[in-house]
C-alpha cells in the first residue's frame, strides 16, 4: 500500500498556496505524482433563471482569465519540488469532478478556507461534502496557518468506529513514513475506547509505524484533540469523520464540526 497519486483542489480563493505547498511536499515525501483539477462551474450554485445563468457566466469567465496565474504557480510548487505534475482543467462543477476523479487518486487536498471573497465562498463547504460524497480519504489545509516541510509528527484521534478504521487504514502509508505517531483516546462516555486505542497502537507496530498510546480521562473530544495536536506538535490529524449524522452534528455541536470549521493542523479524514 502506498501513496502515488496525490488530487490538489485548484481554485482562486484564499487557501490555494497553503494546500499547493501542502500537497507538494506531500508528493516530494511519498515519491507520488501531483495531479490538479482547475473547474470552471462553481460549486454549489444552479443555472436557474436567466439572472442565475448570466452570473454563472460571469464566473466562468473569471475562472478563465485566473487559470493562467494559478497554473504558473502551480508548476513552479512541482518544479521547486522536484515531483511529477499535471494540471486538469474541466468544464464543469468542482464537487463533482474531484469526486470523479478521487476514484483513480490515493487522497485528495483541498482548503478549510474561511468566507471572504466569492471564490473563498463558493470553497467553503467543499470538505464536508467531498469528504462524505467520495470513497477515499481527504486532507483538509488550515489557511494562512503554517505548512509543515514534511509529515513528521501524526496524531490518531481514535474511537472504535467504522469512519475512524477508514481513516486510519487510508493513512498508513503516511504512517509509516511519520517519525513519531499518537494514537489518542478520551474516555468521554465509552468505557472501551482505552482498550481499543492500544489494540490499534499494537496494530500499527505491525506495520512499522513508531505509534505510542495516550488516553485522556477527563474532558471533551472536540476540546482535546486540538489541544494534544498543538502540543504533540502534529503535522497531520488523522480522524473518521461524522461518526453519528450530520443533521445531529448540526444540532448538537460535535467533533467533525467544529474541527472541520477551525482545524488546528491538516486534517486526514475519511467517512
Amino acid at each position: 500500500m502506498s501513496i502515488r497519486t496525490v488530487l490538489l483542489h485548484a481554485a482562486p480563493d484564499s487557501g490555494f498556496s497553503d494546500r499547493l505547498a501542502f500537497a507538494a511536499g506531500l508528493a516530494r515525501q511519498t515519491g507520488a505524482h501531483l495531479k490538479a483539477v482547475y473547474t470552471l462551474y462553481p460549486a454549489g450554485v444552479p443555472r436557474v433563471g436567466r439572472a442565475l445563468s448570466i452570473y454563472v457566466n460571469e464566473l466562468v469567465r473569471e475562472a478563465k482569465e485566473k487559470e493562467a496565474v494559478l497554473k504558473a504557480q502551480f508548476e513552479a510548487a512541482v518544479a521547486e519540488a522536484g515531483v511529477v505534475g499535471v494540471w486538469q482543467t474541466i468544464e464543469g462543477e468542482v464537487t463533482a469532478a474531484l469526486r470523479d476523479e478521487v476514484t483513480f487518486s490515493d487522497v485528495t487536498v483541498v482548503s478549510e478556507t474561511r468566507y471572504g471573497t466569492v471564490d473563498d465562498e463558493l470553497a467553503a463547504t467543499l470538505p464536508e461534502h467531498l469528504a462524505l460524497a467520495c470513497n477515499g480519504p481527504v486532507i483538509v489545509v488550515p489557511t494562512a496557518k503554517p505548512v509543515p516541510n514534511r509529515i513528521g509528527r501524526v496524531l490518531v484521534a481514535w474511537k472504535p468506529s467504522r469512519e475512524a478504521g477508514h481513516a486510519v487504514r487510508f493513512a498508513l502509508p503516511v504512517l509509516a513514513l511519520a517519525d513519531e505517531v499518537e494514537v489518542l483516546t478520551v474516555e468521554e462516555s465509552k468505557t472501551d475506547v482505552a482498550a481499543s486505542g492500544a489494540k490499534l497502537t499494537a496494530y500499527l507496530s505491525t506495520h512499522g509505524v513508531n505509534a505510542k498510546h495516550r488516553h485522556v480521562l477527563e474532558g471533551q473530544a472536540g476540546v482535546v484533540i486540538p489541544q494534544e495536536a498543538q502540543k504533540f506538535g502534529a503535522d497531520l490529524l488523522v480522524m473518521g469523520i461524522y461518526s453519528r449524522s450530520r443533521l445531529a452534528e448540526m444540532i448538537l455541536g460535535g467533533v467533525t464540526a467544529s474541527l472541520l470549521i477551525d482545524p488546528p493542523v491538516p486534517l486526514f479524514v475519511a467517512h
